[in-house]
């Protein structure tokens, strides 16, 4: 089997032990909902697909192993996340795992596997959790409160995430995140 592995975030500049044929991360993949939504470890403000939102190209590479279980286990420790986290949907039998919130991007990675051609996909699918951990709706206004609140250094682990991230996960609210991040910045330097 060819696999590919999506990838939008820290993925891309932070394998880790994630195995991949060549490590070459190609940037004409699958155009999917991804927002800086999810609170992780340390304050930082992750990409995750937020559907109905906005969609954006992602980035893919090809795992090097060649069966669908060995490539879902290796991003699941890459990851260090359950099996349910990891999503997948095999090209040649339709099988797939996804979050049911998630089910309206099976179409855009059926479209996009048709240049590729790809026998499966795996992605991490991580649910958005900014409104549940900050009992706040998500909006630009919570997510700068947000910011503001967290310690320096887990200011320094946010700051560089969105820095990191690739170019062309260019996100509705990626350039108005940057500007906040600027505005707390200056004001601590004060």
């Amino acid at each position: 089997m060819k696999i590919a592995v999506l990838g939008w975030g820290s993925l891309i500049w932070d394998q880790r032990d994630l195995i991949l044929a060549d490590n070459i991360w190609h940037e004409n993949g699958p155009e999917l909902p991804i927002e800086f939504a999810r609170v992780s470890q340390g304050g930082r403000l992750t990409l995750v697909i937020k559907p109905s939102w906005e969609e954006v190209k992602v980035m893919y590479a090809t795992s090097k192993f060649q069966d669908l279980e060995s490539a879902i286990e290796n991003l699941k420790s890459r990851e260090g996340t359950k099996i349910e986290r990891i999503g997948f949907y095999n090209f040649v039998s339709a099988e797939k795992n996804l979050r049911s919130a998630n089910e309206s991007i099976i179409s855009n990675l059926i479209s996009w596997n048709t240049r590729p051609g790809f026998d499966a996909v795996i992605w991490t699918d991580l649910p958005p959790n900014f409104k549940e951990k900050q009992k706040l709706p998500y909006n630009l206004e919570n997510i700068s409160g947000f910011l503001s609140g967290l310690s320096d250094e887990e200011f320094a682990s946010a700051e560089e995430y969105i820095f990191k991230t690739p170019p062309q996960i260019y996100t509705k609210f990626r350039k108005k995140i940057v500007s906040i991040l600027g505005q707390i910045k200056e004001e601590r330097t004060r």
